[in-house]
């Protein structure tokens, strides 16, 4: 009998902040995302996502070519206005993924400059 395998499954993850309040504000205001001011310190908020917890860590800066963090919406288009109007920058804007099924994403940075990808079925 073979055995099943199961995987480790993501338990938390740190988007680097330097500006950690930037950051509360912006993923607040745009994915409804929870965040707690000064905890568990005041280099490192925790946050809600709905589904994976984590938190913004002010100890480092971004790195480019890092790994990208895909956040699932309902309504790419209206994300993508509230992304650029909350200070973050789309690079380079929606696209539609595969032939076969339509399904889009869309890659941009947030305010303090980690690049993240949007995922739509729209």
């Amino acid at each position: 009998m073979e055995s099943q395998r199961s995987g480790s499954p993501f338990c938390h993850i740190i988007p680097r902040a330097p500006d950690l309040v930037m950051s509360k504000l912006f993923y607040e205001s745009i994915f409804n995302w929870s965040a707690r001011e000064n905890v568990p310190g005041p280099r490192y908020w925790f946050f809600e996502s709905g589904n994976v917890g984590g938190a913004c860590g002010s100890n480092h800066k971004p790195v480019e070519r890092s790994i990208v963090l895909v956040i699932k919406v309902d309504d790419m288009p209206a994300t993508l206005q509230s992304i650029s109007k909350q200070g973050g920058v789309l690079t380079p804007g929606r696209s539609r993924i595969g032939e076969v099924a339509a399904r889009y994403d869309a890659y941009f940075l947030d305010p303090n400059g980690n690049e993240m990808e949007l995922h739509s079925d729209e």
